[in-house]
């Protein structure tokens, strides 16, 4: 439970699953990262080859310059990388013996923490769409409430929905036998 510290659980709380979104969503960005990188160097390589003449011409300075941009072009890259891993990483979802923990990562240094109880759930909903959704076993998940005025939580690209929808009916079954007998 030492974990889960900074959630500020109630004594005899503790974190039953943890939902995070599915690796593709991360491995996205990744293949697009390396083809952002790439492409100034195979702009490069591409005019050198087609006109091996302007080999002699780039050489020395207009070398140096060019490195010197593509170097700070990977730098940009790899803080966009970092900023996608960061948010991929600590956009989750705690579901505990009494509530479903939102914590969702918008900026570097913002985060909105948001709870909902099992008593006030009234749907899950889960969608699975497409071939890639359905082969690789992710999809988006609402759990709408029976309040007006609180939101509905939403996440996409959940890996292995249905078993998060199982697990929360489950909470919300056994928070409601709890209710009932009181």
């Amino acid at each position: 439970m030492s974990s889960y510290k900074a959630l500020h659980l109630d004594p005899d709380e503790n974190v039953i699953f943890e939902v995070r979104k599915h690796w593709i969503v991360f491995a996205r960005t990744v293949a697009g990262l390396c083809v952002t990188v790439l492409f100034p160097l195979f702009g490069y390589l591409a005019l050198i080859f087609a006109f091996p003449a302007i080999d002699a011409v780039l050489s020395g300075n207009v070398f140096r310059f060019f490195l010197f941009f593509y170097v700070l072009w990977v730098l940009f890259c790899w803080i966009f990388f970092f900023l996608r891993w960061t948010k991929y990483f600590l956009d989750v979802w705690y579901v505990t013996g009494k509530r479903i923990i939102d914590v969702e990562q918008e900026r570097i240094f913002y985060r909105i923490v948001s709870n909902l109880r099992f008593d006030k759930i009234q749907d899950v909903t889960v969608e699975v769409n497409g071939f890639l959704a359905t082969a690789l076993n992710y999809g988006d998940i609402r759990v709408q409430t029976a309040s007006e005025n609180e939101r509905d939580f939403f996440m996409t690209t959940v890996k292995n929905p249905e078993e998060v929808k199982r697990i929360i009916f489950a909470q919300h079954n056994i928070v409601g036998d709890k209710t009932d007998s009181v």
